[in-house]
């Protein structure tokens, strides 16, 4: 499934300089695009999925190792491993060109993989107790779904060129695993 957009530059540019020429009269008026701009579309193909592994970097410990001068001293023993329930990001564009479109095409990432709009800060606890104190570690699993991204000018006269590439990636459908194992909430 290829998703799209139009946009011209030649638009873009002409409102500034309409909006500069006629800032005493308040008033903007777009100008009309030159006939041989390009329209520019993004297409975003999926590529690939797979499950992908990784430990927890965002770790904090609450309760007694915690230490008494921390805010999180009086919420119970526990290890804590801090994510994001999704993410979207891009390689960079082989040009150059196409990060302003990142915006349209983090859209139609999020559509294809029928991902969320808003991702969430999560928390997994796990309890530990002392004298032992903190001693899992924390492993976040996902699946990570892999995009191809163009940047394509499509002319007046039929001519299309790609101009820039990159590709993008979506991670979603998250879990904790603590190890070694506990009961986590």
């Amino acid at each position: 499934m290829v998703f799209s957009f139009g946009h011209s530059r030649a638009a873009r540019a002409g409102v500034g300089a309409a909006a500069a020429a006629m800032t005493a009269a308040l008033v903007c008026m777009p100008t009309a695009a030159r006939a041989d701009e390009p329209s520019i579309t993004v297409e975003v193909t999926p590529t690939g999925s797979t499950r992908y592994y990784e430990s927890c970097s965002g770790t904090e410990t609450w309760g007694t190792a915690a230490g008494r001068e921390s805010p999180d001293f009086g919420k119970g023993n526990y290890q804590v491993c801090n994510y994001s329930s999704s993410n979207v990001s891009f390689n960079p564009w082989a040009n150059g060109l196409g990060g302003e479109y990142n915006s349209a095409a983090k859209d139609h990432v999020i559509e294809q993989s029928h991902g969320e709009w808003y991702p969430r800060s999560l928390k997994s606890l796990c309890p530990y107790w002392m004298p032992a104190g903190p001693n899992r570690s924390a492993q976040i699993s996902e699946i990570v779904q892999t995009y191809q991204v163009k940047l394509i000018y499509k002319y007046p006269d039929g001519t299309i060129q790609v101009a820039d590439t990159t590709q993008a990636t979506y991670s979603g459908n998250k879990s904790i695993s603590w190890n070694p194992g506990c009961w986590t909430r």
